[in-house]
């Protein structure tokens, strides 16, 4: 890799032009906001997989914030290896895929839309089944992705998700969804800047480590899981991701020295949670990084981060520096960023 810039990193470098493109028409997003506003859900079901699952976590806290009604993540394998038939009828059954090609979550959709659910895709690739399938399309319109690790699809699904939320419902923080382009500008000018320097040694000591714990809560759940997974997957790092809560009730006990822990840590209602779960990181000796909001102390081990956005918003942004990291590590340990191992860009399982 030396000598070239990754794919990856190209395509991380896209997302802001990107969030800035999609602007340019919401005709999808209105209309399915319409149709839900018309005839309002029960409940909502959201199927993914992979990074794509993780946009779900994202659109499971907003989506239930905003709508009002109880939202849970699909089970794929309860229809496709026990073959169960649930009534669906004025549910939301919404499936966000990349490729639009796995076969579970095209089985997901048939069996909902057998069972009298309305159903929605956001899909990237618009020839996919899975597009064809779907009753009502929001495009993600990240385009074509070369590195098989998915970073552009899956923020531009995030914003998807928080467009179509504000096009549905009220919201405190729709307003600010057209900052939203310029703060993702802004983050990973900031993020580039601060791995190159004061963060340097995150890369170091991520680039040495066999594991790794990435926290946050909220809607930063899913910023957790996402750069976990993207350590994984890129790096080869045995990478968990936490809830803050969940961290303190036992997982704790896995920091130590060889395992640097990354915390995501925007303003909001999860601080002081997050706080508690970072100091007992320190105590048990994981080397602490924390990437968060501009209230963020500096220092050489912290990321106070231009970002201003509310925080049901927060996640499009803050998941920028994780993708930089991973990129960077994979390439410290040696590795292709865009060729992880036992890795394909459409992964089907049924």
């Amino acid at each position: 890799m030396t000598g070239r810039t990754s794919w990856m990193r190209a395509e991380i470098d896209a997302i802001p032009t990107l969030l800035a493109d999609a602007r340019s028409d919401s005709r999808a997003i209105q209309a399915v906001a319409a149709r839900i506003v018309a005839h309002p859900p029960v409940a909502i079901v959201i199927a993914g997989r992979g990074t794509s699952d993780h946009a779900a976590v994202y659109a499971r806290y907003l989506l239930e914030l905003t709508i009002g009604v109880p939202v849970s993540l699909a089970a794929p394998s309860l229809v496709t290896l026990y073959e169960a038939r649930p009534a669906w009828r004025d549910v939301l059954v919404l499936a966000i895929s990349q490729s639009g090609g796995s076969p579970d979550l095209l089985a997901v959709i048939d069996a909902a839309r057998r069972g009298g659910a309305l159903t929605c895709g956001i899909v990237n690739d618009l020839g996919s089944e899975l597009a064809g399938l779907v009753d009502l399309l929001v495009p993600i319109g990240a385009g074509q992705e070369h590195s098989v690790a998915a970073t552009k699809s899956y923020v531009l699904a995030l914003d998807t998700i928080a467009r179509l939320a504000a096009a549905t419902a009220a919201t405190a923080w729709g307003g600010a969804l057209c900052t939203v382009p310029e703060t993702a500008r802004r983050v990973l000018d900031a993020s580039s800047a601060w791995m190159a320097g004061e963060g340097a040694p995150l890369v170091e000591s991520l680039g040495g480590a066999d594991r790794a714990l990435v926290v946050s809560r909220g809607f930063n759940m899913a910023t957790a899981l996402e750069v976990a997974l993207k350590l994984k997957e890129t790096a080869q790092i045995f990478a968990d991701g936490y809830s803050a809560a969940d961290l303190m009730h036992g997982p704790v006990s896995l920091g130590g020295p060889a395992v640097p822990a990354i915390v995501f840590r925007p303003d909001g209602p999860t601080v002081p949670s997050i706080e508690v779960a970072r100091s007992a990181l320190g105590l048990a000796g994981s080397p602490t990084w924390t990437i968060g909001a501009p209230s963020l102390r500096t220092g050489p081990a912290t990321l106070a981060l231009p970002c201003d956005l509310p925080e049901p918003l927060t996640p499009i942004a803050l998941v920028l520096p994780g993708y930089l990291l991973a990129e960077q590590v994979a390439r410290r340990r040696g590795l292709d960023p865009d060729r992880p191992r036992g890795l394909a860009k459409v992964t089907k399982t049924s």
